[in-house]
This record gives structure tokens, sequence and C-alpha cells, in this order.
């Protein structure tokens, strides 16, 4: 039998909480680490579905990559739903922690995680500098192909219905392909500067896009919510741990989709 902050403290030697862009409120949202934990949910999101999944569950412990508490709350008023989940959580013991911006920048974390997922070889960083270096990452498809058909193999490998380009030439041949996780339109000038054909991240702002254009680089935005990648990829590093460990632990990915968005 463990606690959560045992279970932390082993996550952490993989993604510290150092690597955090200052103000990212990472690490433990709420409940107590020092209780046991039996059976921990993976989830991308907390959403109030997913907690009702993780008491369903008889969830300890809920693992996310959002955080939970973004902002902090005014009050604890429960007509407002935000604080009622908050309740819930409270209510049923469950801690709640989270790794953002320190699981993107760790190596073989997230980013390393999207990249695979495009199967982009010879994979490295394209952020050099700054408190987010590391974030993104560049690498490489077996072959060029045209944007067009690497389109459809970003929305196969992330399994989206339907997602942005913006380009001037669907036909341009791509082969160096960057890629972020999250909202990372701020970064295609980098991505242009280390070589890469086209760029993936989520959250493009209208007039960023614009400026895409005019800079001449493709970008594809296939959405945020394709993070949720790390539901499953967690849940694999926590079992190899605990199997080194002799942990007794279940753990389970969210099965839930927290996209707020529905492409008709």
């Amino acid at each position: 039998m463990i606690n959560g902050q045992t279970l932390i403290d082993q996550f952490e030697t993989f993604a510290p909480q150092s690597l955090a862009v200052p103000g990212d409120p990472v690490g433990i949202q709420i409940g107590d680490a020092t209780k046991p934990v039996h059976t921990v949910l993976t989830t991308l999101d907390v959403r109030p579905e997913v907690v009702e999944e993780a008491v369903a569950l008889n969830a300890d412990m809920i693992f996310a990559h959002h955080p939970a508490v973004f902002r902090p709350a005014p009050n604890l008023n429960f007509a407002n739903p935000q604080n009622a989940m908050y309740g819930e959580l409270i209510k049923h013991g469950i801690l709640v922690y989270a790794a953002h911006t320190n699981l993107d920048r760790a190596a073989g974390g997230m980013n390393d995680w999207l990249a695979a997922a495009l199967q982009l070889e010879d994979v490295r960083p394209f952020i050099n500098e700054g408190d987010e270096a590391n974030m993104g990452r560049i690498g490489q498809l077996t072959a060029p192909v045209a944007l067009a058909a690497f389109v459809q193999q970003v929305k196969t490998a992330f399994g989206v219905k339907g997602l942005r380009v913006i380009a001037e030439d669907l036909q341009k041949p791509v082969q160096q392909v960057a890629i972020l996780g999250g909202d990372g339109g701020k970064f295609y000038h980098a991505a242009q500067a280390a070589g890469a054909d086209v760029y993936v991240t989520g959250d493009v702002y209208y007039h960023t896009g614009h400026d895409m254009l005019a800079a001449h680089m493709p970008v594809i935005d296939p959405g945020h919510h394709i993070e949720s990648i790390m539901k499953a990829e967690v849940r694999r590093l926590l079992i190899g741990w605990a199997e080194a460990n002799n942990w007794s632990l279940h753990i389970v990915a969210s099965t839930l989709n927290t996209d707020p968005f529905t492409f008709m």
C-alpha cells in the first residue's frame, strides 16, 4: 500500500515541477496526499463527468494534465458548477494532482508522445530558450508527402473528425514537422526557424492565422484535445512504476471525451 505522495514523488523524478513555466499551478490541486491510494484515474481534464467516473470507480486519486484549479475560487458557493465539483471531490476524499507544462517539457513526455503518434523520426526540441524551452518537438516523416495527405495523417493519428488548416498550397510537399500540444500558435516563428515545413498545434487565433499565412508557414490545428494521448501514456508509466516497486495499484484511463467542441 502506498500513499499519494509516494506516487507523486516517483512521477516527479520524470517530470519535476521545476520544469513548469512560472505561474503554472501544477502539483496537488485538492486532497490529502498522505492517504493511501488504491485506484488512480488518468484524465486530460477534471470535469464534473470525470469526477462522476472517478466516484463510480471508487478512485482515490485523479491524475490530470490540465489543472483543476487554474484560477483561485473567490468563494465555494456550490451554485457554481466548478465549486460544486470541488465539493464532490472533497466529499469523496479524492486526491487531484496535475502535471501540466512540466509534462509538456519533460523528455519522453507529452510532446514526444504527440511526435510519436505522427511517426516522426530524429525528434528533438525546437524551442531552445526561455521559460518554455523544450516545450515542442520537431522531426521528420520518412518521406515527403503533400500537405493535404499529411492533414489526413494528422486526423487519423489523433482521431479527430475535423481540423483547421492554414496554408496557401495544400499540394506543397512537407517532411520536416514541428508539433506542440495545446495552445502553441505563438511559437510558429520558432518552428519555422527550426526548419519545419509544417507546424501542428492547437487553439490558433484568427489574427495569428493571418500572420502565419503572411510568413508562408503552413499550420495544422487539430485542437487542444489531442493532448488526451496522455491518459494512456501516463497510465503506462504508472503501471511500470507500480510493477517495479511492487505497489498494489489499479490504474484506469478515463474513457470520457472532454473536448468541448463537436465537429459537424
